[in-house]
């Protein structure tokens, strides 16, 4: 079995760590290769990391397994270089509250046991296409957790048009507006106190950032509409963000939203189900007065 990992700068006091999930792989009998930035932070003196084949991208079907060795952020690094090859993504988490990279690193022998075995489901994640239109060019991108148009650069409110379909939902007065997928239900669209949404949940939320107004909530819609938001404001730019990467646009945006035709896979192991990493990350239903 092929296993490529992926991973991006990594502190000393992790290293040690991920190079002993790397040699377990080794060790197991699995044909490894290294994402050739993620070797270099490693640093390691180790021979058989020396020595593994590199590889700065993915193909369709050059490997079985993408391991993303790092927190969220590496995560969502990993999704998108590839997304469209729907390689499927095992994150094994070395950062702090890790929903999506939610393994944990000790526990790797079982792990590697489960994939041996084929103990593990694919779950299929949503991913969010955007674009809008410059004077010069057409600019897109995906996101698998959420897209974010925001002021930028004044302390004025800015005027959001949103429509779904072809038919206007509303206008507000805002810091700006998050359309989010299901998995992003349990990052940014969270804190912003939208609702969580299972992964197989076929729906987006589109969620107000500091609305100006009580009236404005989180709406769900069905993930088949596509959102058209327009932005106006004096005196600021704006800051159109999807997952870890952003932009400036200095005109007054209008970012189209859909949900792609491409998808995250990831892998599922009996004990790291979405329900059970809701109990262990966010402390559901438990009773902290004790």
């Amino acid at each position: 079995m092929k296993i490529a990992v992926f991973g991006t700068n990594i502190s000393d006091e992790y290293k040690s760590k991920a190079e002993e999930v790397i040699h377990s792989f080794i060790a197991n009998g699995f044909d490894v290769s290294i994402y050739k930035d993620f070797k270099s932070a490693l640093d390691s003196a180790s021979f058989s990391i020396g020595n593994l084949p590199e590889f700065t991208e993915i193909k369709e079907n050059s490997f079985d397994i993408l391991l993303s060795l790092g927190g969220d952020g590496t995560f969502l690094k990993c999704a998108h270089l590839c997304y469209a090859t729907n390689t499927p993504i095992l994150g094994i988490n070395f950062g702090k509250l890790g929903f999506l990279a939610q393994t944990n690193p000790d526990d790797i022998d079982f792990i590697i046991k489960d994939i041996q075995n084929k103990k593990f489901s694919i779950r299929q994640r949503t991913v969010l296409d955007f674009s809008y239109a410059t004077d010069k060019e057409i600019l897109n991108g995906i996101g698998l957790n959420e897209i974010t148009l925001q002021k930028s650069n004044t302390v004025k409110l800015i005027k959001i048009n949103v429509y779904v379909g072809k038919e206007f939902l509303c206008s507000f007065w805002a810091d700006g507006v998050a359309v989010s997928t299901p998995t992003g239900s349990t990052g940014y669209s969270l804190s912003l106190g939208a609702p969580i949404l299972a992964p197989e949940n076929h729906s987006l939320i589109i969620t107000p950032i500091a609305p100006h107004t009580l009236s404005m909530r989180p709406i769900i819609i069905p993930d088949t509409e596509t959102i058209t938001i327009e932005a106006t404001g004096e005196y600021t730019d704006f800051l159109l963000s999807n997952d870890f990467l952003s932009q400036t646009i200095q005109a007054n945006p209008s970012v189209v939203i859909k949900k792609s035709p491409h998808t995250i896979s990831t892998l599922e192991f009996k004990d790291s189900s979405f329900f059970c990493t809701l109990r262990q990350k966010l402390k559901l239903g438990i009773d902290i007065r004790k």
